[in-house]
């Protein structure tokens, strides 16, 4: 699957500080910005951006859209991106423990060798997203709606897949192991003969040898 990239040409940097100050987001570079105190961005769409080793702890967002955005080494934790639009956005490397995307249209996104446990995707419209080599422990896509899916190398315990359509989606390179399923997040889903082992556990049947 090709993703569309984040359309970032003409980066400057710029100080963090200052850009809050306009509420104003469009393409900066953002380096190690040290947020040392509490910032609340509102109302605002960040635009053609890339930060860096940068930790939003101390951030706020509220009604955040992100358009065209790179995130590396980046911590983003417990973080409330509800009903927001995210397209053309990377996360590489990131810390997105906890945080909350429920009902937002994603589209065109990646997340590669980040940890998104607890990450919450349910309700969300999502088109063309990609993880790789990353950990979705505990992370929920309940009655989430699935178009054009593809994981490689993804830790998947205690995931929730309920009330989604994921035909065609590969989990053979994936850890499925305690993953949740119902019966019609299952439908043509492909997988592996070690898991096959698993999924017919989870559904109670039992083999006779």
């Amino acid at each position: 699957m090709k993703l569309d990239s984040p359309k970032i040409e003409n980066v400057v940097e710029k100080d963090f500080f200052e850009c809050v100050k306009l509420q104003e987001f469009e393409e900066g570079l953002f380096d190690g910005a040290l947020i040392d105190r509490e910032i609340t961005l509102e109302d605002i769409t960040i635009d053609s951006c890339v930060f860096k080793n940068v930790n939003f702890s101390n951030v706020t967002f509220k009604n955040v859209d992100l358009i065209d955005v790179v995130f590396e080494k980046c911590e983003f934790c417990n973080k409330d991106f509800d009903s927001k639009r995210i397209t053309r956005v990377e996360f590489k490397n990131c810390k997105l423990t906890g945080t909350s995307m429920i009902d937002s249209s994603i589209k065109d996104v990646n997340i590669i060798e980040c940890n998104c446990s607890y990450l919450n995707m349910s309700g969300s419209s999502i088109n063309r997203l990609m993880l790789k080599d990353s950990d979705f422990s505990n992370a929920s896509f309940y009655y989430a709606k699935i178009k054009n899916f593809e994981i490689d190398n993804i830790k998947l315990y205690k995931t929730e897949f309920l009330k989604v359509s994921l035909i065609g989606v590969d989990f053979s390179t994936s850890d499925i192991c305690g993953a949740i399923f119902d019966m019609s997040s299952l439908n043509k889903i492909i997988i592996d003969e070690v898991q096959s082992s698993y999924l017919i556990g989870m559904l109670g049947i039992v083999i006779k040898r």
